[in-house]
């Protein structure tokens, strides 16, 4: 099973940082789990590639050709180039089984966005979860919530996405997910 873990290449508040690190080292210790990622070696980004490979999980790179030397750096199982973001987010989602987003920039928040309207365009099954680590990602949520209070939306954002502020309930959506996809 494929986890897409959206994070900052860059590098990040430390209360951030230790927390979704916590949580990136037990995600890679559950079996049947591999790393699906946006091929960039720095910030948490980067740590996550490490942790994953340390624990001998299949990492699945995804990048825009533009940036194909950053993937010298990189031991991956599969590395998958493309043109556009917009290509890169396509084959990300593809290629993802579940999609975890942790704290990060204005690319993570697009990841976090494009994805919402994947799910919600066609309708599947894909588990999408939101760290809102320390309320990282209340600003957006009460946003989106407000555009479902004004009828602009027709779900809320919590019948699209997991909300999830403790990694424990993280943990168990996904070892969850794997029991279903296993059966």
């Amino acid at each position: 099973m494929n986890i897409f873990i959206g994070c900052a290449s860059e590098d990040i508040d430390d209360s951030f940082n230790k927390n979704s690190l916590s949580l990136i080292n037990e995600i890679a210790k559950i079996k049947d789990v591999n790393l699906v990622f946006g091929a960039y070696h720095n910030g948490l980004m980067g740590k996550c590639y490490e942790i994953f490979k340390n624990n001998n999980k299949k990492v699945t790179g995804i990048t825009l050709n533009l940036y194909k030397d950053q993937l010298d750096d990189l031991e991956l199982d599969e590395a998958v180039l493309v043109e556009t973001s917009m290509d890169r987010m396509r084959e990300i989602y593809n290629k993802s089984d579940i999609m975890l987003f942790l704290p990060g920039g204005i690319g993570t928040y697009t990841e976090l966005f494009s994805s919402i309207e994947e799910h919600r365009a066609k309708e599947d099954n894909k588990l999408l979860i939101l760290y809102n680590d320390d309320f990282f990602y209340t600003p957006i949520i009460k946003e989106l919530y407000w555009l479902y209070e004004k009828k602009l939306v027709k779900k809320s954002i919590g019948e699209y996405v997991n909300i999830e502020s403790r990694m424990e309930d993280i943990i168990k959506l996904i070892e969850k997910e794997i029991k279903l996809w296993k059966n």
